[in-house]
């Protein structure tokens, strides 16, 4: 795989996305072939293989990618703020293709996985430093919070990511601090 962020290249990997996103709606990611996804995507196959030996290999160069991004952003569990939530889901935002690609039921990989273990460890929620100081229901009410963030970030993907990063930040952080039903239900005495 070569590195290289030439316009040119760009415009391949996106038509190569593109053309993978649309044939993982009907077909298994391990079924697509190469002649496929290149024939979708209106390229050359040499064209494919002067970048990637495979489509996994392809794959694995954007999930690096987005997991190095990730990888930038300082730890919400050190530093409670939004902006960080922001952060990560401009991350996201930039790469809708691929993680169509990836939450669809024929991806067979675990790439999503990855990718979010890492957003994951970057939104979590934590009250301590130290995990084995938390009572249970702490951590608890962290997994509970984790889970409810997962389930945000795969509902706006799978809508299309029609908000924006601000949106879901906003979202996600005024149901952690605040609580679900005081939102939903904001005129309610619970």
């Amino acid at each position: 795989m070569k590195k290289n962020r030439d316009i040119r290249v760009i415009r391949t990997q996106t038509a190569l996305l593109e053309a993978l996103e649309e044939l993982i709606k009907t077909k298994k990611l391990s079924n697509i072939t190469i002649t496929e996804l290149c024939t979708e995507a209106k390229i050359n196959r040499n064209t494919f293989y002067y970048h990637y030996n495979n489509i996994f290999e392809f794959l694995d160069e954007h999930k690096k990618l987005i997991i190095d991004d990730l990888n930038d952003i300082t730890d919400l569990s050190k530093s409670h703020n939004k902006k960080n939530l922001i952060e990560m889901f401009n991350i996201m935002k930039q790469h809708p293709h691929f993680l169509n690609i990836l939450i669809s039921p024929n991806c067979d990989l675990d790439f999503f996985n990855e990718i979010f273990d890492v957003a994951n460890k970057k939104a979590s929620i934590s009250l301590a430093k130290d995990e084995s100081k938390f009572t249970s229901k702490e951590l608890l009410l962290c997994h509970y919070c984790n889970a409810g963030c997962n389930a945000v970030i795969i509902s706006w993907i799978l809508n299309g990511m029609k908000e924006t990063p601000e949106e879901i930040a906003d979202i996600v952080w005024e149901a952690s601090k605040n609580g679900v039903f005081s939102i939903l239900f904001p005129t309610e005495n619970f």
